[in-house]
Formats: C-alpha cells, sequence, structure tokens
C-alpha cells in the first residue's frame, strides 16, 4: 500500500491524493501557508516536490480558496493541465484537449464534494475557452462534464445542427458498459459516438485511479 510520501513523489498521483498526502504529513492548516513553506516542509521530511505535483497541489488549494476555476479561463485552463498530468505555464496559452477538460472538471466537483464544498456554475470565459477546444476536435454534442459550453459551441458548429440531435439520441441510447467494444463506421454520427466514448473511457479509467488513490489516504 502506497504511502503519502509515495504518491507525493509519484509523477501520474492524481491531484487529489497529491492533497490529501499533504495534508496528512503536514496538518490541515498547510493550505494557509507559503508556497515555500510547504516545499521546504516536505523536503525535511525527505520530500523533494516535483514542479508538477507542486502545480496539482495549488490547483487544489486555489480551488477550495476561490471559485476562480469556474469564472476565469486562465486558472480553469491551468488547473485542467495540473489535473491530467501536464505543466501549466501561466505565461502561454494551452488547449486543453475535450478530454482533459471532461476529467478536471470531474475531479474538481470530486474534490469539492469530499471537501464538503459546493461546485460553481461556469461563466462565460471557460465556456467559451471549452467550445473553441471541441470545435477543433470536431465534437457536435459536448461530453456530459462540459456541457455548459454546449451554447458556445453550437454557435461554432453552424453547418452540423442537422446531426446533432441524431448524435444526442444516440449515445443516450447507449450501453455504456460496452463502448469499448462497440463497432463503428465512418459515417458523420459514428464519428461522433467515437469521439464520446473516448472522452466516457477516459473518465472511467481515471475515476478508477482517482478512487484507489484517495482510498489509501482517507
Amino acid at each position: 500500500m502506497p504511502t503519502p510520501a509515495d504518491i507525493l513523489n509519484t509523477r501520474e498521483s492524481c491531484a487529489a491524493a497529491v492533497f490529501l498526502a499533504a495534508r496528512k504529513l503536514l496538518g490541515s492548516g498547510f493550505a494557509a501557508w507559503e508556497p515555500e513553506s510547504i516545499w521546504l516542509e516536505l523536503q525535511s521530511q525527505g520530500i523533494d516536490l516535483s514542479e508538477l505535483n507542486r502545480d496539482k497541489l495549488l490547483a487544489v488549494t486555489t480551488l477550495l480558496a476561490t471559485g476562480s476555476f469556474y469564472w476565469d479561463a486562465a486558472v480553469f485552463e491551468n488547473t485542467v493541465m495540473a489535473f491530467n498530468h501536464e505543466w501549466s505555464s501561466p505565461e502561454i496559452l494551452q488547449e486543453a484537449s475535450p478530454a482533459q477538460m471532461a476529467w478536471g472538471i470531474c475531479e474538481a466537483e470530486l474534490i469539492l464534494h469530499r471537501e464538503g464544498q459546493e461546485e460553481g456554475a461556469f461563466d462565460y470565459e471557460p465556456a467559451q475557452y471549452a467550445a473553441v477546444s471541441l470545435h477543433r476536435d470536431g465534437f457536435v454534442i459536448a461530453p456530459e462534464p462540459l456541457g455548459f459550453a454546449q451554447a458556445e459551441l453550437d454557435k461554432l458548429n453552424r453547418g452540423h445542427q442537422d446531426i446533432k440531435e441524431e448524435v444526442l439520441s444516440r449515445w443516450k441510447s447507449l450501453d455504456k458498459t460496452t463502448l469499448e467494444g462497440l463497432e463503428l463506421k465512418e459515417t458523420p454520427t459514428d464519428v461522433q459516438i467515437a469521439k464520446l466514448s473516448a472522452v466516457f473511457i477516459h473518465l472511467a479509467n481515471r475515476a478508477i485511479q482517482f478512487k484507489s488513490e484517495v482510498a489509501v489516504l482517507s
């Protein structure tokens, strides 16, 4: 069974586990410390936290302390990237993929609920950011966690509205436990189903990791 130190020293640990592991080692008030104090105290315990896991830890503490994840596109992007094991830079725009955004939102909501907080409602900036990424990736229907971006996505997809209802109806009727073996053709509708399926499978795999790591620290 991994220890909190193991979690903190592993690049692929989920952000929630990094936060819980740090809290076990540093105490419940650590989130109010200056970042440098956190890094130094962990070093005194033999843990040299990687830049990536520092990003994850700060992303979680910011999520819990402010609502900016829900209204600031830059915070939304950086949080999503950190939650997907990607280093985030505040100086450059990094376009998160639909699957990355979907998991980032799911993990954020799981963290908030575990800490007794309610998720917020996404404002225009994150909705527009998500819609542009979805549009560039060819989505007509936003995956469920990204449903807040559907109206903005519709504005960008004016030429694809003819298959929207067909895709939505087909997706709702599918048995989601059979997605990995689903046989699809190169039709416009099946292409959309393949995109939605890929995101759904990614979320399922990340959820397994989340539950496994968080269970060790609970």
